[in-house]
Protein backbone atom coordinates (compact mmCIF):
# COMPACT_ATOMS: atom_id res chain seq x y z
CA UNK A 1 0.00 0.00 0.00
CA UNK A 2 1.06 3.48 -1.44
CA UNK A 3 1.77 5.40 1.96
CA UNK A 4 0.19 9.45 2.07
CA UNK A 5 2.38 12.17 1.33
CA UNK A 6 2.00 14.75 4.05
CA UNK A 7 2.55 18.29 2.82
CA UNK A 8 3.71 20.75 5.87
CA UNK A 9 4.30 24.24 4.58
CA UNK A 10 7.03 25.80 6.60
CA UNK A 11 5.60 28.91 8.08
CA UNK A 12 3.54 30.19 10.99
CA UNK A 13 3.41 27.48 13.60
CA UNK A 14 6.12 24.94 11.76
CA UNK A 15 8.38 26.84 13.80
CA UNK A 16 7.06 25.64 16.90
CA UNK A 17 5.31 22.55 16.27
CA UNK A 18 7.42 20.81 13.20
CA UNK A 19 9.20 18.36 15.46
CA UNK A 20 5.89 16.89 16.66
CA UNK A 21 3.90 16.84 13.53
CA UNK A 22 6.33 15.47 11.66
CA UNK A 23 6.62 12.69 14.26
CA UNK A 24 3.55 12.08 14.57
CA UNK A 25 2.84 11.06 10.97
CA UNK A 26 5.86 9.48 10.63
CA UNK A 27 4.40 7.08 13.43
CA UNK A 28 1.28 7.14 11.53
CA UNK A 29 2.71 5.61 8.15
CA UNK A 30 2.83 8.48 6.47
CA UNK A 31 5.47 10.25 4.10
CA UNK A 32 5.83 13.76 5.33
CA UNK A 33 7.21 16.53 2.97
CA UNK A 34 7.95 20.48 4.13
CA UNK A 35 8.76 23.11 2.20
CA UNK A 36 12.05 24.21 1.16
CA UNK A 37 13.25 27.07 3.69
CA UNK A 38 11.87 30.66 2.80
CA UNK A 39 13.68 32.27 -0.03
CA UNK A 40 12.83 35.37 -2.67
CA UNK A 41 11.14 32.99 -4.95
CA UNK A 42 9.00 31.09 -2.21
CA UNK A 43 8.08 34.77 -1.16
CA UNK A 44 7.58 35.96 -4.34
CA UNK A 45 4.66 33.09 -4.78
CA UNK A 46 3.13 34.22 -1.85
CA UNK A 47 2.95 37.81 -2.80
CA UNK A 48 1.31 36.57 -6.31
CA UNK A 49 -1.47 34.60 -4.35
CA UNK A 50 -2.46 36.93 -1.76
CA UNK A 51 -3.84 40.13 -0.92
CA UNK A 52 -2.05 43.14 0.24
CA UNK A 53 -3.87 43.24 4.26
CA UNK A 54 -2.15 39.94 5.31
CA UNK A 55 1.09 40.12 7.70
CA UNK A 56 4.10 38.60 5.88
CA UNK A 57 4.26 35.84 7.70
CA UNK A 58 0.90 34.17 6.17
CA UNK A 59 1.91 35.65 2.85
CA UNK A 60 5.15 33.78 3.00
CA UNK A 61 2.97 30.89 4.14
CA UNK A 62 0.72 30.58 0.98
CA UNK A 63 4.59 30.74 -0.72
CA UNK A 64 5.04 27.58 1.10
CA UNK A 65 1.94 25.78 -0.12
CA UNK A 66 2.46 26.89 -3.44
CA UNK A 67 5.85 25.07 -3.90
CA UNK A 68 4.25 21.88 -2.03
CA UNK A 69 0.60 21.45 -3.41
CA UNK A 70 1.71 19.84 -6.30
CA UNK A 71 3.96 17.14 -4.78
CA UNK A 72 1.74 16.07 -2.04
CA UNK A 73 -1.77 13.91 -1.43
CA UNK A 74 -2.76 15.77 1.27
CA UNK A 75 -2.18 19.65 2.53
CA UNK A 76 -1.74 19.76 6.23
CA UNK A 77 -3.21 23.34 7.90
CA UNK A 78 -4.42 22.94 11.43
CA UNK A 79 -6.59 25.15 12.50
CA UNK A 80 -5.31 26.16 16.11
CA UNK A 81 -7.45 28.28 18.32
CA UNK A 82 -6.58 27.67 21.90
CA UNK A 83 -3.79 26.22 23.35
CA UNK A 84 -4.81 26.59 26.97
CA UNK A 85 -7.48 27.75 28.40
CA UNK A 86 -6.60 31.45 29.24
CA UNK A 87 -5.53 32.84 25.52
CA UNK A 88 -7.12 32.37 22.01
CA UNK A 89 -4.48 31.66 18.74
CA UNK A 90 -4.51 35.24 16.37
CA UNK A 91 -7.77 35.10 13.84
CA UNK A 92 -5.12 34.91 11.06
CA UNK A 93 -4.02 31.65 11.98
CA UNK A 94 -7.86 30.70 13.20
CA UNK A 95 -8.77 31.05 10.07
CA UNK A 96 -6.08 29.81 8.09
CA UNK A 97 -7.17 26.63 5.81
CA UNK A 98 -9.76 29.06 5.15
CA UNK A 99 -7.27 32.03 3.44
CA UNK A 100 -5.30 29.27 1.91
CA UNK A 101 -8.32 27.90 -0.06
CA UNK A 102 -9.31 31.03 -0.80
CA UNK A 103 -6.43 32.01 -2.39
CA UNK A 104 -5.90 29.03 -5.02
CA UNK A 105 -7.70 27.46 -7.41
CA UNK A 106 -6.55 23.89 -7.28
CA UNK A 107 -5.57 22.30 -4.04
CA UNK A 108 -4.87 18.78 -2.66
CA UNK A 109 -7.23 17.77 0.06
CA UNK A 110 -6.61 20.14 2.79
CA UNK A 111 -6.54 18.19 6.23
CA UNK A 112 -7.31 21.13 9.16
CA UNK A 113 -8.05 19.63 12.17
CA UNK A 114 -9.15 22.27 14.83
CA UNK A 115 -6.80 22.45 17.88
CA UNK A 116 -9.06 23.98 20.25
CA UNK A 117 -8.10 23.68 24.52
CA UNK A 118 -10.93 26.60 25.51
CA UNK A 119 -13.87 24.36 23.97
CA UNK A 120 -12.71 20.47 24.61
CA UNK A 121 -10.19 21.24 27.61
CA UNK A 122 -8.61 17.74 28.14
CA UNK A 123 -10.61 16.19 25.01
CA UNK A 124 -8.68 18.54 23.01
CA UNK A 125 -6.13 15.83 21.36
CA UNK A 126 -8.84 13.64 20.64
CA UNK A 127 -10.70 16.11 19.17
CA UNK A 128 -7.72 17.41 16.46
CA UNK A 129 -6.95 13.48 15.63
CA UNK A 130 -10.26 12.40 14.41
CA UNK A 131 -10.77 14.02 11.54
CA UNK A 132 -6.89 12.78 11.08
CA UNK A 133 -7.54 9.35 11.98
CA UNK A 134 -10.54 9.42 9.08
CA UNK A 135 -8.81 10.84 6.08
CA UNK A 136 -6.17 8.27 6.38
CA UNK A 137 -8.47 5.42 7.20
CA UNK A 138 -7.33 4.52 10.51
CA UNK A 139 -8.32 3.89 14.12
CA UNK A 140 -8.65 6.74 15.85
CA UNK A 141 -8.12 5.14 19.27
CA UNK A 142 -4.43 4.46 17.86
CA UNK A 143 -4.53 8.03 15.84
CA UNK A 144 -5.24 9.88 19.61
CA UNK A 145 -2.65 8.05 21.49
CA UNK A 146 0.11 8.43 19.15
CA UNK A 147 -0.41 12.21 19.45
CA UNK A 148 -0.99 12.54 22.87
CA UNK A 149 2.31 10.90 23.55
CA UNK A 150 3.84 12.50 21.24
CA UNK A 151 3.19 15.77 22.58
CA UNK A 152 3.58 14.92 25.98
CA UNK A 153 7.54 14.54 24.96
CA UNK A 154 7.37 17.67 22.75
CA UNK A 155 6.06 19.89 25.53
CA UNK A 156 8.19 18.59 28.30
CA UNK A 157 12.13 17.39 27.32
CA UNK A 158 12.15 19.57 23.81
CA UNK A 159 10.50 22.88 25.70
CA UNK A 160 13.38 22.70 28.04
CA UNK A 161 16.23 21.58 25.42
CA UNK A 162 14.73 24.87 23.34
CA UNK A 163 15.73 26.84 26.96
CA UNK A 164 18.92 25.01 26.99
CA UNK A 165 20.37 26.11 23.26
CA UNK A 166 18.42 28.68 22.47
CA UNK A 167 19.02 31.50 26.35
CA UNK A 168 22.26 32.34 28.16
CA UNK A 169 20.31 32.85 31.29
CA UNK A 170 19.95 28.83 31.59
CA UNK A 171 23.83 28.13 31.98
CA UNK A 172 25.68 30.75 34.07
CA UNK A 173 28.57 29.60 32.14
CA UNK A 174 27.19 30.65 28.83
CA UNK A 175 28.12 34.38 29.97
CA UNK A 176 31.27 34.58 31.82
CA UNK A 177 31.10 37.41 34.52
CA UNK A 178 34.17 39.13 33.25
CA UNK A 179 32.89 39.23 29.81
CA UNK A 180 33.22 42.18 27.69
CA UNK A 181 30.50 40.48 24.80
CA UNK A 182 27.43 42.95 24.52
CA UNK A 183 24.30 40.46 25.35
CA UNK A 184 21.22 41.41 23.17
CA UNK A 185 17.89 40.17 24.29
CA UNK A 186 15.89 38.79 20.86
CA UNK A 187 11.81 38.27 21.03
CA UNK A 188 9.41 37.84 18.31
CA UNK A 189 7.46 35.51 17.45
CA UNK A 190 9.49 31.86 16.31
CA UNK A 191 8.03 32.21 12.86
CA UNK A 192 9.76 35.35 12.27
CA UNK A 193 12.57 34.86 14.60
CA UNK A 194 13.84 31.60 13.09
CA UNK A 195 13.11 31.86 9.41
CA UNK A 196 16.76 33.00 8.70
CA UNK A 197 15.26 35.10 5.18
CA UNK A 198 12.45 36.84 6.82
CA UNK A 199 14.40 37.87 9.90
CA UNK A 200 17.46 38.90 7.22
CA UNK A 201 19.55 36.47 9.27
CA UNK A 202 19.00 38.50 12.48
CA UNK A 203 21.04 36.25 15.01
CA UNK A 204 24.17 35.20 12.43
CA UNK A 205 24.53 39.62 12.05
CA UNK A 206 24.35 40.29 15.29
CA UNK A 207 27.46 37.41 15.97
CA UNK A 208 29.17 39.00 12.94
CA UNK A 209 29.18 42.45 15.15
CA UNK A 210 31.14 40.95 17.53
CA UNK A 211 27.67 40.57 20.39
CA UNK A 212 25.88 37.62 21.43
CA UNK A 213 22.52 37.06 20.78
CA UNK A 214 20.04 35.75 23.08
CA UNK A 215 16.79 34.26 23.16
CA UNK A 216 14.17 31.94 25.55
CA UNK A 217 10.88 30.61 25.69
CA UNK A 218 9.82 32.16 28.72
CA UNK A 219 8.35 29.48 31.26
CA UNK A 220 4.98 29.72 32.70
CA UNK A 221 5.99 31.18 35.81
CA UNK A 222 8.15 33.79 33.71
CA UNK A 223 5.17 34.21 31.61
CA UNK A 224 2.69 34.64 34.80
CA UNK A 225 5.09 37.16 36.58
CA UNK A 226 5.17 38.88 33.53
CA UNK A 227 1.09 39.86 33.52
CA UNK A 228 0.93 40.94 36.97
CA UNK A 229 2.67 44.01 35.71
CA UNK A 230 0.74 44.86 33.03
CA UNK A 231 -3.16 45.96 33.35
CA UNK A 232 -4.27 43.49 31.60
CA UNK A 233 -3.55 39.49 30.74
CA UNK A 234 -2.25 39.37 27.58
CA UNK A 235 -5.54 37.69 25.17
CA UNK A 236 -2.88 36.47 22.22
CA UNK A 237 -1.24 32.73 22.97
CA UNK A 238 2.02 34.09 21.20
CA UNK A 239 2.05 37.36 22.56
CA UNK A 240 2.05 36.17 25.89
CA UNK A 241 5.54 34.75 25.25
CA UNK A 242 6.61 37.68 23.23
CA UNK A 243 6.14 39.92 26.57
CA UNK A 244 7.36 37.68 28.84
CA UNK A 245 10.66 37.27 27.15
CA UNK A 246 11.14 41.05 26.93
CA UNK A 247 10.40 41.21 31.14
CA UNK A 248 12.97 38.30 31.68
CA UNK A 249 15.33 40.45 29.40
CA UNK A 250 14.53 43.98 30.69
CA UNK A 251 15.20 42.61 34.52
CA UNK A 252 18.39 40.86 33.27
CA UNK A 253 21.67 42.73 34.21
CA UNK A 254 23.32 40.04 31.77
CA UNK A 255 21.36 41.25 28.72
CA UNK A 256 22.65 44.96 27.55
CA UNK A 257 19.80 45.37 25.03
CA UNK A 258 16.25 44.24 23.67
CA UNK A 259 15.17 44.18 19.72
CA UNK A 260 11.84 43.31 19.16
CA UNK A 261 11.31 41.78 15.90
CA UNK A 262 7.58 41.86 14.85
CA UNK A 263 5.43 41.97 11.48
CA UNK A 264 4.40 45.22 10.26
CA UNK A 265 0.83 43.87 9.70
CA UNK A 266 0.05 42.23 12.70
CA UNK A 267 -2.54 43.67 15.25
CA UNK A 268 -1.33 41.79 18.31
CA UNK A 269 2.38 42.90 17.84
CA UNK A 270 1.55 46.75 17.69
CA UNK A 271 -0.19 45.97 20.82
CA UNK A 272 1.96 43.92 22.57
CA UNK A 273 4.95 46.34 21.30
CA UNK A 274 3.08 49.39 22.82
CA UNK A 275 2.94 47.47 26.20
CA UNK A 276 6.53 45.83 25.99
CA UNK A 277 7.69 49.84 25.55
CA UNK A 278 5.27 51.56 28.09
CA UNK A 279 5.08 49.02 30.41
CA UNK A 280 8.02 46.58 31.69
CA UNK A 281 10.95 48.66 30.43
CA UNK A 282 11.12 50.56 34.06
CA UNK A 283 14.71 50.40 34.22
CA UNK A 284 14.92 52.15 30.79
CA UNK A 285 17.02 49.63 29.20
CA UNK A 286 18.38 50.22 25.24
CA UNK A 287 15.05 48.87 23.31
CA UNK A 288 13.93 48.69 19.65
CA UNK A 289 11.54 47.33 17.04
CA UNK A 290 12.22 45.79 14.38
CA UNK A 291 9.22 46.22 11.88
CA UNK A 292 9.60 43.56 9.14
CA UNK A 293 7.12 43.48 6.04
CA UNK A 294 7.89 42.61 1.98
CA UNK A 295 9.51 45.78 1.67
CA UNK A 296 12.07 45.76 4.32
CA UNK A 297 15.71 45.37 2.79
CA UNK A 298 18.68 43.29 4.26
CA UNK A 299 20.56 46.78 4.45
CA UNK A 300 18.37 48.59 5.75
CA UNK A 301 17.40 46.36 8.54
CA UNK A 302 21.35 45.64 9.35
CA UNK A 303 22.35 49.27 9.30
CA UNK A 304 19.34 49.74 12.17
CA UNK A 305 21.34 46.84 14.09
CA UNK A 306 24.36 48.22 13.88
CA UNK A 307 23.69 51.68 14.75
CA UNK A 308 21.90 49.79 17.73
CA UNK A 309 24.82 47.80 19.10
CA UNK A 310 27.21 50.74 18.71
CA UNK A 311 25.32 52.59 20.90
CA UNK A 312 25.22 50.44 23.38
CA UNK A 313 28.82 50.02 23.12
CA UNK A 314 29.47 53.68 23.59
CA UNK A 315 27.13 53.51 26.88
CA UNK A 316 28.80 50.35 28.43
CA UNK A 317 32.68 51.51 27.69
Amino acid sequence: MKHPRIGIPRGLLFYSYADLWMSFFRDLGCEVIASPETNAEILKEGLRHTVSDLCLPVKTFLGHVAVLKEDVDLLFIPRHVSMEQESYMCPKMIGLPDVTRACFAHLPQVLDPLFHVKQFGDKAADEFTRPIAKALSLSPVRTAESFRKLMSESFGGTAERYRQACSVLSEDTAVPPASKKICIGIIGRPYLLFDRYLSKNLFSFVRKLGANPVSLRPAETEIREAMTIIPKWVYWDMGKEVVASAHVFFKDDRIDGVINVCSAACGPDSFTGDLIRKRLNQRNKPYMTLSIDEHASDAGIQTRVEAFIDMIAKVTA
